[in-house]
């Protein structure tokens, strides 16, 4: 015989359980006053600080001890340990910035704006696009582009008086710069410190006070931009890119412009 079916009841779930209040597992109203505070207590800053009055008290009451214990000496050596690591840890969390260098006055550079006038049609116009870019992309405050058997094409910026008479001769192609033309894998030559370098004086053209110097040969052909700068680590790793990209397109249009003669 089939079972017995109940009729009229229904499986319903129970009623849901109202929570009281204050016994949510939220963070209760103000809570983020308090997660600000967690964190403030957590910064570098507060670790250090703590961890250096922990040290001192520890020194304090050991000076202050009148009979050393050895039981005191090894709890004194524990208790070392929590300072220690809390002020470690502050200082690998602590976020530390190297002071950007101050700019120098280039004191004696006279003010150049010259284009070697043998270059003409689209090369010129290329070699005057590239001396506007490098110098007020980069921040350079002296800009160079010199051509193996050709000379200097083109000086913007700060040159010495003798160089700014005759900006035609200004670039005289040194062991550093003949290295960076000559380089197969087209690498740029970056020095971020130039006066503490034997070697600045091959860029005798440049202020006496110029603080860092970039080389980047032209792409396709035996030549090298040379910019310098009033501040020391003036370029970067995109200033670099950047700065190569524009020497390969000057290259590359200078080419061309060869060809088309």
């Amino acid at each position: 015989a089939p079972p017995p079916m109940l009729v009229g009841f229904a499986l319903t779930p129970p009623p849901p359980i109202a929570r009281p209040c204050g016994v949510a597992l939220t963070p209760r109203c103000g809570s983020p006053h308090a997660s600000g505070l967690l964190r403030r207590l957590r910064s570098p800053e507060v670790s250090l600080v703590a961890g250096g009055s922990l040290l001192l008290a520890l020194v304090v009451n050991r000076l202050a001890t009148e009979e050393l214990l050895n039981s005191q000496s090894r709890a004194d050596l524990i208790a070392t340990v929590g300072p220690v690591l809390l002020m470690l840890d502050g200082l690998s969390n602590l976020a530390i910035t190297p002071a950007e260098p101050e700019p120098v006055s280039l004191a004696g550079g006279v003010a150049v704006d010259w284009l070697d006038p043998v270059v003409s049609g689209d090369a010129s116009r290329e070699l005057a696009w590239a001396t506007d870019a490098l110098g007020a992309g980069l921040g350079a405050s002296s800009v160079a582009i010199w051509r193996a058997g050709g000379g200097t094409l083109a000086a913007r910026g700060l040159l010495t008086p003798r160089a700014a008479a005759s900006p035609a001769a200004a670039v005289v192609p040194g062991p550093l710069l003949q290295k960076c033309a000559g380089s197969a894998a087209g690498a740029p030559e970056y020095l971020p410190a130039l006066q503490l370098l034997p070697g600045r004086v091959e860029f005798s053209y440049f202020p006496e006070a110029t603080q860092a110097l970039l080389m980047v040969p032209l792409g396709g052909r035996s030549g090298v931009v040379v910019l310098g700068a009033d501040r020391k680590r003036a370029f970067g790793a995109e200033d670099v890119a950047w700065a190569r990209a524009i020497a390969g397109r000057l290259g590359a249009a200078l080419e061309g412009g060869d060809a088309a003669e």
